[in-house]
């Protein structure tokens, strides 16, 4: 019989190492996989305990601020409140009403309104500390209105512009235009006065004797 030599020491089941190591990978990646999950869970609990305890806080703000509310609306709607706030609106239009000043109104129209739009009716509507003018103008033409509205648009002193009517009272097209207009009127934002100082008197030479 011929000999056989089979030496085994060299390579001993190369199958199995490769499986070995296959499993030993697979058993790696899972177990990072897992670890990965862990440390997710608990972040992300942590994060929603978070949540929960920001929203319960929320919740018992809003509670608290809603009774602090509803004491103060309590208080204001006594009668003896009402009363107390009346008397203090009523005392500041007072107030406004006797600091208003016809000449200071029309020096402001004064120095917007064109040389076509003449005015027929200022009426002023003070409610408050608010202050509004009711002004009723005739016009030469449309374009004598729009000039008139863009400088009252234009002027810190009036806001708010607001045409409740317009007529023409020609016809055929031609003739003057009739206009109704609401503006809200601010007399604080108009240029003060230039003060005027009084003239140098001269004192008369002495004459030496």
């Amino acid at each position: 019989m011929g000999e056989f030599n089979l030496n085994l020491s060299t390579r001993p089941f190369p199958a199995y190492r490769v499986a070995n190591l296959a499993l030993l990978l697979f058993f790696v990646v899972i177990s990072g996989l897992t670890v990965w999950q862990v440390y997710s869970f608990q972040h992300y609990s942590s994060l929603a305990k978070n949540i929960r305890d920001k929203e319960k806080l929320a919740r018992e703000e809003k509670g608290s601020l809603t009774n602090t509310l509803n004491g103060l609306g309590a208080r204001l709607d006594r009668p003896v409140t009402k009363e107390k706030l009346a008397e203090i609106d009523f005392l500041n239009n007072l107030i406004v009403r006797k600091h208003f000043s016809w000449t200071t109104v029309f020096a402001n129209l004064e120095g917007v309104i064109p040389d076509n739009v003449h005015l027929t009716t200022v009426a002023p509507e003070i409610f408050k500390d608010k202050v509004s003018l009711h002004l009723e103008i005739v016009c030469r033409s449309i374009s004598d209105e729009s000039e008139f509205i863009r400088r009252l648009q234009a002027s810190p002193v009036f806001q708010d512009v607001v045409v409740k009517r317009e007529e023409r009272k020609g016809t055929a097209g031609s003739g003057d235009v009739g206009v109704d207009l609401t503006v809200s009127y601010f007399p604080e934002k108009s240029a003060p006065p230039e003060a005027v100082s009084p003239p140098a008197v001269q004192t008369p030479a002495r004459v030496s004797k």
